[in-house]
C-alpha cells in the first residue's frame, strides 16, 4: 500500500495526534506526520513548494490535510496531480469569501490588542474574537497568518481531479460546514462524509476518522 501522508493544522501539537496514527499503523498503513515548518514568512503556494522537496524520494502517496494543512494539500494536490493517489480534507482551511471578517476585522483588532488590552484580559479577549491562533503565534508566524487568511483556493479545488474524500464536523466553526459543501461541488470526482463534531475530529474522533480513512484508501 502506498504511504499515507498526513498534514496537520495550524501549529499542531503532534502529540495529539498520536491515537488517530496508531490505530492507522495498527491496520497496516504507512503514516507520515509531516510537520510544518513556521521558520521563515511563506504562503500557500511556498509551503506547496517545500511539501514538494520533502516529498521528492516519494513516486505518489495518499494525502490527508487537516485545516491549514488542508489548504496546503489543496494547492498541492493541484498543482502536482500526478504525486497523489487519494486526497482526503479533513475540515479543510482554504474558501475565503469576498468580504472576510477575520481578515478585515479580527486580525486588526488582534494586533491593536498588544497595546490595548491589559494582559490579564488578553486570552479572553483573543477566545471572543476567535484569533486564539495568533495570540499564540510567534512574530513570523503571524506573518505567515496575515498571508494565508486572504488566500482562496477554489481555482486549486476545480483542478483536483483525483478521488477525494471530505470529512466535516457538522459544528465546525472555524471552518463551517458550508465551505465543505462547497468543495465538494468544486472538486468533481468528490464525497462529502458529515460527522458529528467541530473542527478537532482529528483528536476528538479518531477511531471514527481512522475507519473511515481506511475504507477510503483500500477502496
Amino acid at each position: 500500500m502506498l504511504p499515507l501522508l498526513i498534514l496537520p493544522g495550524w501549529a499542531s501539537d503532534v502529540k495529539r495526534w498520536q491515537p488517530l496514527t496508531g490505530m492507522l499503523r495498527q491496520q497496516k498503513v504507512s503514516v507520515q506526520l509531516i510537520k510544518v515548518p513556521y521558520d521563515r514568512v511563506r504562503n500557500t503556494a511556498d509551503f506547496c513548494f517545500w511539501l514538494k522537496n520533502k516529498t521528492k524520494n516519494i513516486r505518489n502517496f495518499y494525502l490527508l490535510g487537516h485545516s491549514f494543512g488542508g489548504q496546503i494539500a489543496i494547492n498541492f494536490t493541484a498543482v502536482y496531480p500526478g504525486k497523489v493517489k487519494k486526497l482526503i480534507l479533513v475540515n479543510s482551511a482554504g474558501i475565503r469569501k469576498k468580504v472576510n471578517i477575520k481578515r478585515w476585522l479580527v486580525t486588526p483588532l488582534a494586533q491593536l490588542s498588544k497595546t490595548l488590552i491589559p494582559d490579564e484580559y488578553k486570552s479572553f479577549f483573543y477566545r471572543l474574537l476567535q484569533a486564539t491562533d495568533y495570540q499564540r503565534s510567534t512574530p513570523v508566524m503571524k506573518q505567515i497568518l496575515r498571508k494565508i487568511i486572504t488566500e482562496d483556493q477554489q481555482k486549486n479545488l476545480s483542478q483536483i481531479h483525483c478521488q477525494t474524500l471530505l470529512i466535516w464536523g457538522k459544528d465546525d466553526r472555524l471552518t463551517p460546514l458550508a465551505d465543505g459543501r462547497l468543495m465538494h461541488q468544486l472538486i468533481m470526482n468528490s464525497r462529502l462524509q458529515i460527522i458529528s463534531g467541530r473542527h478537532g475530529l482529528p483528536f476528538t474522533h479518531p477511531k471514527t476518522l481512522s475507519r473511515i480513512v481506511i475504507n477510503f484508501i483500500k477502496a
